[in-house]
């Protein structure tokens, strides 16, 4: 059985709708404190959203399904992601890939029984309801990923600023750590000082200062932050003075900060392309033609430019 020709526009805003809402409703920390020992367990999601907890009981009832899949790699893939998404221990591996689990029965139930079958009357092969559960499960694994990088671009923007006030707080005579501390409480709250006093208090803990710069790199995953925080191991290593390379270091972000505006600046009027030419040049032609067309086809001289 085909799928009717007038359901077919249905279909497909069905689809994105369902997308979209899949997107929406992954778990998503209202509010971040610091806890923890130290080591790369990280920023930890304190609480979550109230849709993600009201569910929670229900792809709990996975869980004990998803503890017998062994793919060690995508967990400690997962793990890291959390980590550097600043939601350590908001959800274990096991409850993240049951609720991948439970996102593609419902996608699979939404878009392939309720909409194809009883709306539409639609009945749909077994493929497209195989990529239908499939599609369902890639929905937790976006919406980490976007929240890494969420994440990433905040500290990516405010890592000039903080470095800044770090660079003018050890040339007026205090050493990294203090500026460190200072730094905690002058910058605006954000990612990257969630993470800086997470550094301190690996510090306090009884990490050594190369540890939890090695820690902190590791956390954040950024190139910016190992570039950063490996020429102060080095500077550590050899007994350096930390404030020209700071300064250096300032300049160095401050001047890459410079190039991305540029950059984003040239995909931005790329990018514009497409919908100047799939929304603008149609309406444009049918301004243009339209009358054109309609004395032609109707002969009245009337109708005209």
């Amino acid at each position: 059985m085909g799928i009717p020709p007038i359901s077919i526009p249905l279909l497909v805003v069905f689809f994105i709708a369902a997308a979209f809402a899949a997107y929406q409703v992954m778990p998503t920390a209202k509010r971040r404190e610091l806890t923890g020992t130290g080591g790369l367990h990280g920023v930890e999601a304190d609480e979550l959203s109230p849709l993600i907890t009201a569910m929670r009981p229900i792809f709990g009832l996975f869980v004990p399904i998803t503890r017998w899949v062994k793919v060690e790699k995508y967990r400690q893939d997962v793990e890291k992601r959390f980590v550097t998404a600043g939601m350590s221990g908001a959800l274990s591996t096991d409850e993240f890939m049951a609720y991948k689990l439970l996102m593609s029965v419902a996608f699979w139930a939404l878009f392939v029984k309720l909409f194809a079958g009883v709306i539409v009357g639609w009945v749909v092969p077994w493929y497209v309801q195989l990529i239908a559960l499939g599609f369902g499960s890639l929905f937790p694994d976006a919406w980490l990923s976007g929240q890494v990088r969420e994440r990433q671009d905040e500290m990516r923007r405010s890592l000039p600023y903080v470095l800044d006030l770090l660079t003018l707080s050890v040339e007026a005579g205090l050493d990294f750590v203090a500026g460190i501390h200072k730094v905690c409480e002058k910058a605006k709250a954000g990612p990257l000082v969630d993470e800086l006093s997470f550094f301190l208090g690996e510090m306090q803990v009884g990490a050594t200062r190369q540890q939890a710069l090695r820690n902190l790199a590791q956390r954040t995953g950024m190139a910016e932050i190992r570039s950063f925080c490996a020429m102060l191991v080095q500077a550590d290593m050899l007994g350096a003075s930390v404030g020209p390379v700071l300064r250096a270091q300032s300049d160095l972000l401050r001047t890459q900060r410079f190039q991305r505006a540029e950059q984003q600046g040239a995909y931005a009027s790329q990018k514009i392309l497409f919908p100047l030419i799939l929304c603008i040049m149609p309406a444009v032609f049918i301004v243009i033609f339209g009358p054109i067309a309609l004395n032609f086809v109707y002969g009245d001289s009337t109708i005209g430019i």
